[in-house]
């Protein structure tokens, strides 16, 4: 789960969602899984898509310099964007990296903080970015399966990251994993969570180059995607209800201090800076 690519179907936030964070990550593992798996084995690097919503840097089956580098200017820009917003520095202890993919961000964020937790849904995305984070030197990084990150003691990170994340997770499960991830957050800790947001949740189309390239379709004279079999986990996008995102961060003993514009080709997306009381 990463950018460039890959959610399910939207529920409305006042459905019945899990209580436990076990339960929680073994509904994300046993709905997308399966999806990730099979993108993984087919294409790790993924297409990563500009600010235009136009094909930056074209998928392939090796992590080229052109796809890392997008990751080292995305975290390079966001830090310094949230010293901006926080007029101080953050602390620089320990970082979780949700949804990690082939360590795209895992990297940087490894070479910025002491230890980092990188946790994927998909075995095989996770063999990439440790092979990545191993070709790097670097050894600061644990890697961990969605049920493995309930271990993980409450109250731990310093910053905890998830970008091109959420809007491929069922929402009813999304906004439980919100209030989870921010309970992992310790004191004055901060996060960055990626989401696309309005006024009510909605099941919005994926129109990224290379699920065309996948599907071999094209949108239809309405504006949809047409097809014989629902569209996998990375194919969907969803999207939140601010307001059930707002209270699920007051929930949680956080409060939002800043948003920033992340545009997925016509699709507004917004980066949320969280900070824990």
């Amino acid at each position: 789960m990463e950018r460039g690519g890959s959610g399910a179907t939207c529920v409305s936030g006042a459905d019945a969602a899990p209580s436990s964070l076990t339960s929680i990550l073994r509904d994300v593992k046993d709905r997308h899984a399966e999806d990730w798996e099979e993108l993984a084995r087919r294409e790790p690097y993924f297409a990563v898509l500009t600010s235009e919503g136009s094909p930056g840097v074209e998928g392939s089956q090796i992590a080229t310099a052109a796809f890392l580098d997008t990751g080292e200017e995305d975290i390079a820009s966001l830090l310094s964007a949230i010293t901006s917003l926080l007029g101080r520095d953050m602390a620089m202890g320990s970082a979780l990296d949700f949804g990690c993919g082939a360590g795209r961000l895992t990297l940087p964020l490894a070479r910025r903080f002491t230890t980092v937790v990188a946790c994927d849904v998909a075995p095989t995305m996770l063999k990439h970015a440790r092979q990545n984070i191993e070709n790097a030197g670097l050894r600061n990084v644990t890697f961990l399966g969605p049920g493995l990150l309930a271990e993980q003691p409450p109250r731990h990170f310093d910053f905890v990251c998830s970008l091109l994340v959420f809007q491929y997770i069922r929402p009813a499960t999304g906004y439980e994993i919100i209030e989870t991830l921010l309970d992992l957050l310790a004191p004055g800790g901060v996060a960055a969570l990626q989401f696309t947001l309005g006024p009510r949740g909605r099941n919005l189309r994926r129109l990224a180059c290379w699920t065309r390239r996948r599907w071999g379709m094209a949108p239809d004279a309405r504006g949809a995607i047409p097809h014989e079999k629902p569209l996998p986990s990375y194919a969907q996008m969803n999207e939140y209800e601010e307001r059930v995102v707002h209270r699920r961060i007051e929930a949680a003993g956080a409060r939002p201090v800043g948003r920033f514009a992340a545009n997925q080709g016509d699709t507004p997306g917004t980066v949320l800076i969280i900070q824990k009381a």
